[in-house]
Protein backbone atom coordinates (compact mmCIF):
# COMPACT_ATOMS: atom_id res chain seq x y z
CA UNK A 1 0.00 0.00 0.00
CA UNK A 2 1.27 3.98 -0.14
CA UNK A 3 2.68 5.41 2.52
CA UNK A 4 -0.24 7.32 3.35
CA UNK A 5 -2.76 4.65 4.18
CA UNK A 6 -0.56 3.42 7.03
CA UNK A 7 -0.89 4.74 10.47
CA UNK A 8 1.42 7.66 11.70
CA UNK A 9 4.20 6.35 14.18
CA UNK A 10 2.46 7.22 17.93
CA UNK A 11 5.74 8.35 19.18
CA UNK A 12 5.89 11.08 16.66
CA UNK A 13 3.10 12.99 18.17
CA UNK A 14 5.25 14.26 20.66
CA UNK A 15 3.28 16.86 21.86
CA UNK A 16 -0.69 17.80 20.06
CA UNK A 17 0.45 21.85 19.76
CA UNK A 18 2.85 20.37 16.70
CA UNK A 19 0.09 21.19 13.22
CA UNK A 20 1.37 18.38 10.23
CA UNK A 21 3.22 20.60 8.71
CA UNK A 22 6.01 18.67 7.36
CA UNK A 23 9.12 20.40 5.22
CA UNK A 24 11.42 17.92 3.75
CA UNK A 25 14.75 19.47 3.00
CA UNK A 26 17.03 16.33 1.64
CA UNK A 27 19.86 15.96 3.06
CA UNK A 28 21.86 17.39 6.00
CA UNK A 29 25.19 15.96 7.51
CA UNK A 30 24.95 16.01 11.49
CA UNK A 31 27.14 15.61 14.57
CA UNK A 32 29.67 18.08 15.42
CA UNK A 33 32.27 16.12 14.16
CA UNK A 34 30.94 15.64 10.94
CA UNK A 35 29.85 18.87 10.33
CA UNK A 36 33.73 20.11 11.44
CA UNK A 37 35.16 17.81 8.05
CA UNK A 38 32.72 19.62 5.58
CA UNK A 39 34.04 21.98 3.45
CA UNK A 40 32.73 25.84 4.57
CA UNK A 41 30.49 26.05 1.55
CA UNK A 42 28.82 22.64 2.04
CA UNK A 43 28.64 23.46 5.46
CA UNK A 44 26.98 26.72 5.16
CA UNK A 45 24.81 25.49 2.14
CA UNK A 46 23.28 22.62 4.60
CA UNK A 47 22.63 24.96 7.54
CA UNK A 48 20.98 27.79 5.24
CA UNK A 49 18.02 25.27 4.25
CA UNK A 50 18.04 24.12 7.83
CA UNK A 51 17.61 28.07 8.77
CA UNK A 52 15.35 28.93 6.39
CA UNK A 53 12.47 26.21 6.83
CA UNK A 54 13.10 27.00 10.89
CA UNK A 55 12.07 30.40 10.04
CA UNK A 56 9.22 29.74 7.74
CA UNK A 57 8.07 27.17 10.37
CA UNK A 58 8.18 29.56 12.98
CA UNK A 59 6.46 31.93 11.28
CA UNK A 60 3.53 29.44 9.68
CA UNK A 61 2.30 28.18 13.05
CA UNK A 62 5.04 25.74 13.65
CA UNK A 63 5.30 21.91 12.01
CA UNK A 64 8.11 19.71 11.17
CA UNK A 65 11.71 19.93 9.36
CA UNK A 66 12.51 16.25 7.72
CA UNK A 67 15.57 15.39 6.95
CA UNK A 68 17.85 12.42 5.53
CA UNK A 69 21.32 12.20 7.06
CA UNK A 70 24.36 12.57 4.97
CA UNK A 71 26.40 11.07 7.62
CA UNK A 72 26.86 7.15 8.34
CA UNK A 73 26.76 6.94 11.98
CA UNK A 74 24.74 4.12 13.31
CA UNK A 75 24.14 5.65 16.82
CA UNK A 76 22.18 8.93 17.28
CA UNK A 77 24.21 12.03 17.20
CA UNK A 78 23.61 15.20 18.02
CA UNK A 79 22.83 18.58 15.31
CA UNK A 80 26.55 20.61 15.34
CA UNK A 81 27.22 23.42 17.08
CA UNK A 82 26.82 25.32 13.77
CA UNK A 83 23.67 24.44 13.46
CA UNK A 84 22.54 25.03 17.22
CA UNK A 85 24.23 28.52 17.04
CA UNK A 86 22.03 29.40 13.84
CA UNK A 87 18.89 28.31 15.31
CA UNK A 88 19.60 30.24 18.70
CA UNK A 89 20.55 33.63 16.56
CA UNK A 90 16.90 32.98 14.84
CA UNK A 91 14.85 33.20 17.68
CA UNK A 92 17.18 35.08 19.51
CA UNK A 93 17.10 32.87 22.42
CA UNK A 94 19.27 30.89 24.40
CA UNK A 95 16.95 28.19 25.19
CA UNK A 96 16.53 26.10 22.16
CA UNK A 97 14.26 23.37 22.75
CA UNK A 98 11.64 26.20 23.42
CA UNK A 99 11.18 25.72 20.05
CA UNK A 100 13.14 22.75 18.69
CA UNK A 101 12.49 19.23 19.80
CA UNK A 102 14.58 16.15 17.77
CA UNK A 103 14.30 12.99 17.19
CA UNK A 104 16.15 10.43 15.12
CA UNK A 105 14.80 6.82 13.37
CA UNK A 106 17.15 5.29 10.94
CA UNK A 107 18.76 7.69 8.65
CA UNK A 108 15.55 10.04 8.94
CA UNK A 109 15.82 13.06 11.38
CA UNK A 110 13.12 15.32 12.78
CA UNK A 111 13.39 18.49 14.09
CA UNK A 112 10.16 19.62 15.48
CA UNK A 113 9.42 23.12 15.19
CA UNK A 114 6.96 25.31 17.80
CA UNK A 115 5.08 28.19 16.33
CA UNK A 116 7.21 31.40 17.05
CA UNK A 117 3.87 32.98 18.77
CA UNK A 118 4.06 29.95 21.04
CA UNK A 119 7.24 31.45 23.52
CA UNK A 120 5.43 33.09 25.61
CA UNK A 121 8.14 36.11 26.72
CA UNK A 122 8.30 36.72 30.71
CA UNK A 123 8.33 40.35 30.05
CA UNK A 124 4.75 42.34 28.46
CA UNK A 125 4.42 40.36 24.63
CA UNK A 126 4.15 44.01 23.33
CA UNK A 127 8.14 44.11 23.17
CA UNK A 128 8.65 40.68 20.90
CA UNK A 129 8.66 40.99 16.95
CA UNK A 130 5.32 38.91 15.96
CA UNK A 131 7.63 36.96 13.68
CA UNK A 132 11.74 35.96 13.20
CA UNK A 133 13.88 36.77 10.46
CA UNK A 134 17.41 35.56 9.41
CA UNK A 135 18.22 39.00 9.26
CA UNK A 136 16.08 42.65 9.58
CA UNK A 137 18.76 44.54 6.82
CA UNK A 138 17.84 47.21 9.06
CA UNK A 139 21.02 49.35 9.94
CA UNK A 140 21.44 52.13 12.18
CA UNK A 141 24.53 54.75 13.06
CA UNK A 142 26.04 54.54 16.50
CA UNK A 143 28.97 56.21 17.05
CA UNK A 144 31.01 56.11 14.37
CA UNK A 145 30.15 52.66 13.28
CA UNK A 146 26.86 51.12 11.06
CA UNK A 147 25.28 48.37 12.98
CA UNK A 148 22.67 45.92 11.69
CA UNK A 149 19.55 45.97 14.09
CA UNK A 150 18.74 42.07 15.65
CA UNK A 151 14.52 41.22 15.31
CA UNK A 152 13.69 42.78 18.95
CA UNK A 153 16.06 46.49 17.68
CA UNK A 154 13.89 45.96 14.51
CA UNK A 155 11.24 45.82 16.38
CA UNK A 156 11.71 49.10 19.11
CA UNK A 157 12.67 50.83 15.69
CA UNK A 158 10.33 50.54 13.77
CA UNK A 159 7.65 51.38 16.42
CA UNK A 160 9.14 54.38 17.22
CA UNK A 161 9.28 55.46 14.00
CA UNK A 162 5.56 54.22 13.45
CA UNK A 163 4.80 56.97 16.35
CA UNK A 164 6.83 59.70 15.49
CA UNK A 165 6.34 59.75 12.17
CA UNK A 166 7.53 63.75 11.04
CA UNK A 167 10.32 64.99 9.03
CA UNK A 168 12.75 67.28 10.97
CA UNK A 169 15.49 68.84 8.45
CA UNK A 170 19.17 69.28 9.24
CA UNK A 171 21.38 71.70 8.14
CA UNK A 172 24.86 70.07 6.11
CA UNK A 173 28.15 71.64 6.78
CA UNK A 174 29.42 74.46 5.68
CA UNK A 175 32.31 72.69 4.49
CA UNK A 176 30.41 70.94 2.07
CA UNK A 177 29.16 73.88 0.30
CA UNK A 178 32.39 74.52 -1.18
CA UNK A 179 32.90 74.51 -4.74
CA UNK A 180 35.89 72.53 -4.71
CA UNK A 181 38.40 70.79 -2.04
CA UNK A 182 42.60 70.97 -2.27
CA UNK A 183 44.10 68.30 -2.61
CA UNK A 184 45.42 66.69 0.79
CA UNK A 185 43.48 69.05 2.55
CA UNK A 186 42.38 68.03 6.42
CA UNK A 187 38.82 67.81 6.91
CA UNK A 188 37.92 70.13 10.11
CA UNK A 189 35.59 67.42 11.61
CA UNK A 190 35.55 63.78 12.67
CA UNK A 191 33.84 61.14 11.64
CA UNK A 192 30.90 60.42 13.99
CA UNK A 193 27.15 59.40 14.38
CA UNK A 194 26.05 61.88 11.26
CA UNK A 195 29.78 61.68 9.35
CA UNK A 196 31.22 58.34 7.31
CA UNK A 197 34.13 59.24 5.58
CA UNK A 198 35.61 56.27 2.56
CA UNK A 199 38.37 56.44 0.25
CA UNK A 200 37.90 55.98 -3.16
CA UNK A 201 39.09 52.75 -4.35
CA UNK A 202 40.61 53.31 -7.52
CA UNK A 203 39.90 50.45 -9.29
CA UNK A 204 36.23 49.58 -10.09
CA UNK A 205 34.94 52.20 -8.46
CA UNK A 206 31.47 51.96 -9.57
CA UNK A 207 31.27 49.18 -7.71
CA UNK A 208 32.79 49.68 -4.38
CA UNK A 209 30.44 52.50 -4.20
CA UNK A 210 27.54 50.25 -5.54
CA UNK A 211 28.76 47.98 -2.92
CA UNK A 212 28.76 50.18 0.54
CA UNK A 213 25.79 52.32 -0.24
CA UNK A 214 22.76 49.96 0.90
CA UNK A 215 24.18 49.98 4.48
CA UNK A 216 25.73 53.55 4.93
CA UNK A 217 22.60 55.30 2.92
CA UNK A 218 19.77 53.12 4.94
CA UNK A 219 21.55 53.96 8.05
CA UNK A 220 22.13 57.70 7.70
CA UNK A 221 18.07 57.30 6.92
CA UNK A 222 17.32 55.34 10.01
CA UNK A 223 19.55 58.00 12.32
CA UNK A 224 17.40 61.10 13.70
CA UNK A 225 20.23 63.13 11.91
CA UNK A 226 20.62 61.48 9.12
CA UNK A 227 23.83 61.98 7.91
CA UNK A 228 26.68 62.33 5.16
CA UNK A 229 28.80 59.81 3.26
CA UNK A 230 31.87 61.60 1.85
CA UNK A 231 33.70 59.86 -0.26
CA UNK A 232 37.66 60.85 -0.85
CA UNK A 233 38.67 61.06 2.06
CA UNK A 234 40.80 58.80 3.94
CA UNK A 235 39.31 57.93 7.48
CA UNK A 236 42.61 57.96 9.43
CA UNK A 237 44.60 61.37 8.35
CA UNK A 238 40.93 62.59 7.53
CA UNK A 239 42.40 64.29 4.28
CA UNK A 240 41.04 64.69 1.25
CA UNK A 241 42.53 62.49 -1.50
CA UNK A 242 39.51 62.18 -4.11
CA UNK A 243 40.21 60.38 -7.68
CA UNK A 244 42.45 60.65 -10.04
CA UNK A 245 39.92 62.27 -12.73
CA UNK A 246 40.99 59.28 -15.60
CA UNK A 247 39.46 57.26 -13.29
CA UNK A 248 36.14 58.75 -12.75
CA UNK A 249 33.11 59.65 -14.90
CA UNK A 250 31.35 62.13 -12.77
CA UNK A 251 28.05 61.59 -14.73
CA UNK A 252 27.55 58.32 -14.67
CA UNK A 253 29.02 57.93 -11.08
CA UNK A 254 26.11 60.03 -9.89
CA UNK A 255 23.64 58.13 -11.71
CA UNK A 256 24.95 55.23 -10.50
CA UNK A 257 24.79 56.51 -6.71
CA UNK A 258 21.16 57.78 -7.42
CA UNK A 259 19.89 54.56 -8.48
CA UNK A 260 21.25 52.23 -5.99
CA UNK A 261 19.86 54.74 -3.67
CA UNK A 262 16.19 54.30 -5.32
CA UNK A 263 16.52 50.55 -5.10
CA UNK A 264 16.51 50.24 -1.18
CA UNK A 265 13.19 49.01 0.17
CA UNK A 266 11.34 51.13 2.48
CA UNK A 267 8.70 51.58 4.18
CA UNK A 268 7.03 54.32 5.05
CA UNK A 269 4.67 55.63 8.37
CA UNK A 270 3.78 58.71 7.41
CA UNK A 271 0.91 59.92 4.98
CA UNK A 272 3.21 62.04 2.07
CA UNK A 273 4.49 58.58 1.22
CA UNK A 274 7.51 61.08 1.12
CA UNK A 275 11.08 59.73 -1.14
CA UNK A 276 13.96 59.27 0.43
CA UNK A 277 15.08 62.65 0.37
CA UNK A 278 18.90 62.99 -0.60
CA UNK A 279 21.73 65.21 -2.21
CA UNK A 280 24.55 63.55 -4.41
CA UNK A 281 27.11 66.08 -5.10
CA UNK A 282 30.35 65.94 -6.72
CA UNK A 283 32.95 68.40 -5.68
CA UNK A 284 36.42 69.20 -7.98
CA UNK A 285 39.78 68.39 -5.54
CA UNK A 286 42.76 70.81 -7.45
CA UNK A 287 45.88 70.25 -7.03
CA UNK A 288 48.20 73.61 -6.99
CA UNK A 289 45.56 75.15 -8.78
CA UNK A 290 44.94 72.08 -11.34
CA UNK A 291 42.22 69.60 -11.74
CA UNK A 292 43.73 66.51 -9.51
CA UNK A 293 39.89 64.72 -9.39
CA UNK A 294 36.99 64.91 -8.13
CA UNK A 295 35.43 63.81 -4.51
CA UNK A 296 31.54 62.53 -3.57
CA UNK A 297 29.38 63.68 -1.36
CA UNK A 298 25.93 62.04 -0.20
CA UNK A 299 23.65 64.06 2.12
CA UNK A 300 21.08 61.56 3.62
CA UNK A 301 17.67 63.50 5.32
CA UNK A 302 15.80 61.57 8.29
CA UNK A 303 13.64 59.54 6.48
CA UNK A 304 9.60 59.26 8.19
CA UNK A 305 9.70 55.33 7.68
CA UNK A 306 12.40 52.76 7.64
CA UNK A 307 14.87 51.66 4.67
CA UNK A 308 16.43 48.85 4.47
CA UNK A 309 19.38 47.92 2.49
CA UNK A 310 18.02 45.19 1.25
CA UNK A 311 14.58 42.95 1.66
CA UNK A 312 14.90 41.45 5.35
CA UNK A 313 15.64 37.80 5.39
CA UNK A 314 12.62 35.99 6.23
CA UNK A 315 10.48 33.12 5.44
CA UNK A 316 6.51 31.89 5.38
CA UNK A 317 5.16 28.63 4.12
CA UNK A 318 2.49 29.39 1.29
CA UNK A 319 0.74 26.61 -0.59
CA UNK A 320 3.28 24.42 1.41
CA UNK A 321 6.64 26.14 -0.38
CA UNK A 322 8.71 28.59 1.34
CA UNK A 323 8.52 31.72 0.54
CA UNK A 324 10.57 35.40 1.25
CA UNK A 325 8.39 38.02 2.63
CA UNK A 326 8.19 41.30 1.06
CA UNK A 327 9.52 44.36 2.73
CA UNK A 328 6.35 45.99 3.26
CA UNK A 329 4.47 42.12 4.40
CA UNK A 330 7.28 42.03 6.64
CA UNK A 331 6.95 44.76 8.64
CA UNK A 332 3.29 44.72 9.05
CA UNK A 333 3.84 41.20 10.82
CA UNK A 334 6.29 42.58 13.06
CA UNK A 335 3.94 45.16 14.18
CA UNK A 336 0.99 42.80 13.73
CA UNK A 337 -0.89 45.02 11.84
CA UNK A 338 -3.32 43.81 9.26
CA UNK A 339 -1.89 44.30 5.60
Amino acid sequence: GSMSMEKPDSSFMLESSYPDLVINIGKVTLGEGNRKKLQKFQREEEKAKVVKAACALLNSGGGVIQLEMANNDKHPVEMGLDLEESLRTLTQSLNLEAFFKTKQEGKCYYIFVKSWSSDLFTEDSSFKPRICSLSSSLYIRSGTSVLLMNSRDAFHFLNTRKMNAKNDLHSPYEFFQKDHLEYGEIVPFPESQSIEFKQFSTKRIQEYVKSIIPEYISAFANTEEGGSLFIGVDDKSKKVLGCAKEKVDCDSLKKTIENAIYKLPCVHFCQSQCQIDFTVKILNVLAKGELYGYACVIEVKPFCGAIFSEAPRSWMVKDKLICPLATQDWVNMMLDTDP
